[in-house]
């Protein structure tokens, strides 16, 4: 099964469509901060979320239910395709409706491996794969960078180590964040 939740007028064919708002018609409506959700354990194959998780989960608690709750509808190895604004984009920062940015510092609290790593080098990290019993690994990430910064790399006016570097200090050079995250079960 394959989920496209937030779905908002994305209606995806293939998919079961979910979003909060009834308004384009998705297959399920459901508020992504109520949980449980309304599907099996281990019985999802990939989750999009296109542009919701910045929408979602502003209270940690909540936050940290939806993680749980992804996981508990994931098989072994499903593949969550996450798409948001980077959180140093006017296209985050504007939007009154976003209540949390997502980075991939943060997606990292959710990996097993790490969070055993971190507790034993004695790192502060939150070891939230640890605490919610989750485990999640981020398998690849894309920045989408914003036009003026496209064109000097067009341009080799500027290469990719440069663009990550003022990425770190400066607003308005990544333009949206792909993280491919994939379900770890035992």
């Amino acid at each position: 099964m394959k989920l496209n939740l937030g779905c908002g007028s994305n209606i995806l064919e293939n998919y079961i469509n979910l979003d909060k708002f009834d308004y384009y018609n998705p297959n399920v409506v459901h508020d992504l901060e109520v949980t449980p959700y309304p599907f099996e354990d281990n019985s999802v194959d990939e989750i999009l979320m296109r542009h919701v998780l910045e929408h979602v989960g502003q209270d940690p608690d909540i936050f940290n239910n939806i993680i749980k709750e992804l996981y508990r509808i994931c098989k072994n190895k499903s593949i969550i395709n996450i798409i948001v604004p980077h959180p140093r984009h006017d296209d985050f920062l504007s939007d009154p409706s976003h209540v949390r940015p997502i980075t991939i510092g943060a997606l990292k609290l959710y990996d097993k491996e790490l969070n055993k790593k971190w507790e034993n080098e004695g790192h502060s990290n939150t070891p939230l794969s640890l605490i919610h019993s989750v485990n999640f690994k981020i398998l690849k990430v894309d920045l989408k960078l914003d036009e003026k910064y496209k064109k000097l790399i067009v341009e080799k006016k500027m290469s990719q180590t440069d663009i990550f570097e003022i990425s770190q200090k400066y607003n308005n050079v990544v333009k949206e964040m792909k993280i491919l995250w994939s379900v770890v079960k035992d």
